[in-house]
């Protein structure tokens, strides 16, 4: 028991003393080197370097695009053991910051460091503005691949990039063209289900602008086939409000866009007489009905435009 406590009395000891041998840092501030502020880099990989913190053991290096107020991508939050760090960066406009650590102390946030890549902040430029297919839209097994965008004026050429995964630094390379000198272009192949990202940028001789990106799916299953619960087949319910409810199922697919349920109540076994239509996000809705006998039944489409087709059709009474 007493070379226990021994052992626990120097392990807290050499803790202790850690946090106190630590230099105290907290009233510093890094000094970034490279990039310096507002600073253009038309090289990859991105050199970082900044001067070395006495008492800094390591130093949190965060980059985000456009900005810290507005992020739109979250490159980078990384320990770095040094004073310099390399990393590949698209086309675009960009802020970083830096904090030095040691193991008991942290310094001052460097405040937000604003910088390009291969891109003026001038406004000189004009970006490339994507027309189709546009952002977050679901398309289904018939997209032909066809995608269109403004030519900026003045440009010398554009580049096109489609790539395939949750976003377009970190996505798959699927398709990329240079020294394109129209405002579309169409994939040679069929694009299989799954999440998409495609982005254009331009060029103006020595210049280029930062990357236009929009996203969008492929859905390829159709969503399943409504099954009907209530009211119930042949059944009899008071007049007035009258609750539908239906079972939509799982997507089979990977990608599951949204459905839309398109209720339809008619007075005919032929729905040739509709009394009523209601399109629906979900599997109920509450519709108010007179006296008579009714049929109804529901249709599933997927935003991608995929269709599950009619379900079967109901006959219920209101008296």
């Amino acid at each position: 028991m007493r070379t226990l406590a021994f052992i626990l009395f120097i392990a807290v000891l050499s803790s202790s003393c850690e946090k106190i041998i630590a230099e105290d840092i907290t009233a510093e501030t890094p000094v970034l080197i490279l990039p310096v502020v507002n600073d253009t880099v038309n090289v990859n990989p991105v050199h970082f370097k900044w001067e070395e913190m006495e008492g800094a053991s390591k130093y949190r290096l965060e980059i985000v695009s456009p900005s810290f107020a507005s992020i739109n991508q979250f490159l980078l939050d990384s320990l770095v053991v040094g004073t310099d760090f390399y990393l590949d960066l698209d086309s675009n406009e960009y802020e970083l910051r830096l904090t030095a650590q040691n193991g008991g102390y942290e310094s001052q946030i460097l405040s937000p460091v604003k910088f390009w890549v291969g891109v003026q902040s001038s406004g000189t430029v004009t970006n490339v503005v994507l027309n189709s297919p546009i952002n977050g839209i679901y398309e289904n097994a018939s997209f032909d691949g066809q995608f269109g965008w403004d030519f900026p004026f003045g440009a010398t050429n554009c580049e096109f990039a489609l790539r395939e995964g949750s976003s377009f630094s970190t996505g798959t390379i699927i398709d990329a063209q240079n020294n394109l000198f129209t405002s579309s272009y169409i994939t040679p192949f069929l694009l299989p289900e799954g999440e998409y990202f495609w982005g254009v940028k331009a060029y103006f001789g020595p210049t280029e602008t930062p990357f236009t990106i929009a996203h969008f799916y492929v859905d390829e299953f159709a969503p399943n086939e409504a099954a009907l619960s209530s009211p119930v087949e042949f059944s009899t319910n008071p007049p007035g409000d009258i609750v539908f409810t239906w079972g939509n199922g799982t997507d089979p697919g990977t990608i599951q866009s949204p459905v839309t349920s398109k209720l339809e109540i008619a007075s005919d076994s032929g729905f040739g007489i509709i009394v009523n239509t209601e399109n629906v996000n979900g599997n109920s809705v509450t519709v108010n009905l007179t006296a008579g006998t009714y049929f109804w039944r529901v249709t599933n489409t997927d935003e991608a435009g995929n269709s599950a087709g009619t379900s079967v059709v109901y006959q219920f009474i209101v008296s």
